[in-house]
């Protein structure tokens, strides 16, 4: 644009001096002329007369088409002209080497240019040569030199236009396609260091710096990996802990449990050592041992599988109101224990299959339903309800209402503070004595929920107690 506006002005300044060159040519020529015209005209004048003075200058007027040339008398010719030239009224006519000239407009409105040379005649009357030229010469020399500035201005600025692109699309465009190809590269996880940019410029050196982004972001990328799977290794420690801390607690009621069918097992073994049976009271006896034993494997069975560490399983179709039953039959015996019943509420017609890890999902029924056993007083209830809700997901980012499956966890208990409301889910945080437990049951569980696109909500009931509201995506909302 700069070269574009220098082109102009200097092609303006050139066209305005041409046309002034060529006007100054047309005053110089009828000038030339209208002078030697003039001394011929006083001596033929004084020569031979007005008469033959006067056709000289008709013949004259002949010889030249581009001008007019005739006799006026000045007197005449201030009555003409003067009121719109005053050039002429403060013109010295007595002075023959005056020349007046000007442009105006005959009386065709054509526009003219006027010379008037004063002619030395005897007699008291003043008279001159008037000369006329036409301005269409001007006009046309005008417009070809317009159209030639303009040409000339044009292809001047195609030219630069021209090197300016190509060094533009060489310097600039290209390094700057490699750099935004590169970035773009860099956001879909290649941290390659291979970006080249030819030069010794700006661009270079950003090339040279995103190289350096590339090799850090790579060495900062392997750490993290290295430390996130550090931190899930820990995680998973912790999560044992918290599974074992929970074995440790239940393994009471279910050794009261198995108490029961060892000394059924017992009594029975006694009788058939101790007194002379019948084949058929053997046999009946064998069953009936045979019975407790399996009752007792399979208790201690549904423990060590609970307590024993997993290999992480991938999310699988699950009934969840399943995983709640198994949840129930161990934790039963120390229920009745502690005098607290489990009552399981299932809405009609629930829709409760999940994409779901099974074992983690266990793991945060037996840390949530353990909690209210403990927080409830003896001949209380610890309430499972199971229904279907239409509610915003929390994991989704629209506001589009979706059908969950919801599960409320209710105890008897006294409730949680209104200040520990806020904390309960932080890590390491209880309320319970020594010893009773670790302060990571709810924050595990939390985390293994989400891990499993669910969350938990937590409140005081209106009555007595607190609720656990825990949601899960069904399979129809997700997969």
């Amino acid at each position: 644009m700069g070269t574009l506006g220098l082109l102009i002005i200097v092609g303006n300044l050139h066209y305005e001096m041409q046309i002034r060159q060529f006007d100054e040519g047309m005053v110089a020529k009828a000038e030339s002329v209208g002078r030697v015209l003039a001394g011929v005209l006083a001596r033929v004048w004084v020569e031979k007369g007005a008469e033959v003075a006067i056709r000289q200058i008709e013949d004259a007027d002949q010889a030249d088409p581009e001008i007019a040339i005739r006799w006026i008398w000045l007197d005449e010719t201030h009555r003409k002209f003067g009121e719109r030239q005053s050039e002429l009224w403060a013109s010295d006519w007595s002075d023959n080497k005056r020349v007046v000239t000007f442009i105006a407009f005959d009386e065709k409105r054509s526009k003219l240019r006027y010379t008037f040379i004063p002619v030395s005649i005897p007699g008291e009357r003043r008279g001159a040569l008037e000369i006329t030229q036409s301005l269409s010469p001007l006009a046309e020399f005008t417009k070809k030199t317009l159209i030639r500035s303009l040409v000339i201005s044009a292809m001047l600025a195609l030219a630069s236009g021209t090197i300016i692109y190509f060094l533009i699309y060489s310097k600039i465009r290209l390094p700057l396609e490699k750099l935004s190809r590169k970035a773009l590269e860099i956001g879909k996880g290649n941290l390659n260091a291979d970006l080249e940019i030819k030069g010794d410029d700006e661009l270079m050196h950003l090339a040279k710096i995103m190289n350096d982004m590339c090799t850090r972001l790579f060495i900062a990328q392997e750490k993290i990996h290295f430390e996130n799977l550090a931190r899930l290794k820990t995680l998973e420690q912790l999560r044992h802990t918290e599974k074992l801390s929970t074995v440790g607690q239940i393994a009471a009621g279910i050794a009261h449990e198995i108490g029961t069918p060892l000394n059924v097992v017992d009594g029975r073994a006694k009788m058939i050592i101790s007194e002379p049976l019948e084949r058929e009271e053997i046999m009946n006896c064998a069953k009936i041992i045979k019975s407790q034993a399996e009752r007792m494997t399979l208790i201690i069975r549904q423990l060590l599988d609970f307590s024993r560490k997993k290999k992480v399983v991938h999310k699988v179709r699950e009934n969840v109101i399943t995983l709640i039953r198994q949840v129930f039959h161990l934790l039963t015996p120390l229920a009745t224990k502690q005098g607290v019943g489990l009552l399981l509420k299932i809405a009609p017609e629930v829709k409760a299959h999940c994409f779901v890890d099974s074992q983690q999902i266990q793991q945060v029924f037996m840390n949530i339903i353990m909690n209210a056993i403990q927080a409830t007083p003896c001949s209380g209830s610890v309430h499972v309800d199971v229904a279907n809700i239409l509610l915003k997901s929390m994991i989704h980012t629209d506001d589009q209402l979706r059908e969950l499956l919801r599960i409320d966890i209710r105890d008897e208990g006294e409730g949680i503070p209104e200040e520990n409301l806020s904390e309960i889910f932080t890590p390491f945080f209880t309320t319970k004595s020594v010893g009773l437990g670790t302060g990571l049951g709810l924050s595990i569980a939390r985390e293994m929920l989400e891990e499993n696109s669910g969350w938990i909500e937590v409140r005081n009931r209106p009555t007595k107690g607190a609720e656990f509201s825990l949601y899960f995506k069904l399979e129809e909302s997700g997969q």
